[in-house]
């Protein structure tokens, strides 16, 4: 019996997880509950660095500003960083294991010195790496909001929650897992969200990427 694996992204986003499943006869259950759109905001302050804490934010900052010349760009993972290159802004700071954000929040601090600091964020974001800034360093708005829509999902034997909204999400509808169901936690923050909801987390990615993810698969 072919084993199911869901994960709370979109199936155009993990496309080599499918092919990987598919190539060993498991199934993939892709779905996210989160839908975002673009908040208004403008700049009324001088920054030293951007820091952008997913690939979203970076597009609905751009979709509104443009990332000016001078300042230093900061990232919390591998995935931003390669946006951030394929658009031409190639990152002077990228954190490293980008599942543990306080991790690299304090790494990101160290390295920023006394410098100025924009955040730009969803409305829902846990502000774990601002949160280490004194107000008087940083600047914080808001470029899009997250709406949760539940969903009941099909059982599983393994499920892979990709944030701690998607956790949410996924609890609007469903009100438990399979007895032995394997739960991954894209990361420290969606591990605490699984943890206050009573699921229990069998592993928490270190980095939070399909790579990573893949490795875990094939243990």
């Amino acid at each position: 019996m072919a084993h199911k694996v869901f994960i709370s992204k979109e199936a155009s986003e993990v496309q080599e997880l499918n092919n990987f499943l598919d190539s060993n006869g498991d199934r993939l259950i892709a779905h996210s509950f989160l839908h975002f759109e673009k908040v208004e905001f403008e700049l009324e302050s001088a920054f030293d660095v951007i820091f952008f804490g997913s690939p979203r934010a970076v597009i609905f900052f751009k979709a509104q500003n443009i990332i000016p010349t001078g300042v230093l760009i900061a990232c919390a993972g591998a995935k931003t960083a390669e946006l951030l290159e394929h658009i031409g802004h190639p990152a002077d700071f990228v954190g490293v294991n980008s599942g543990k954000m306080k991790d690299v929040a304090a790494k990101f601090k160290e390295w920023c010195g006394d410098k100025h600091v924009l955040f730009p964020t969803s409305d829902l974001s846990l502000k774990t790496v601002s949160s280490v800034f004194d107000d008087s360093q940083k600047t914080e708005i808001t470029v899009y909001s997250t709406q949760i829509k539940g969903k009941e999902i099909e059982a599983s034997d393994t499920y892979v929650f990709t944030s701690p909204s998607n956790v949410k999400g996924f609890l609007e509808s469903n009100t438990s897992l399979p007895e032995n169901a394997k739960v991954i936690a894209w990361g420290e923050s969606t591990a605490a969200e699984l943890t206050e909801n009573n699921i229990v987390v069998s592993e928490i990615l270190a980095v939070a990427s399909i790579g990573s993810l893949l490795t875990s698969l094939q243990k």
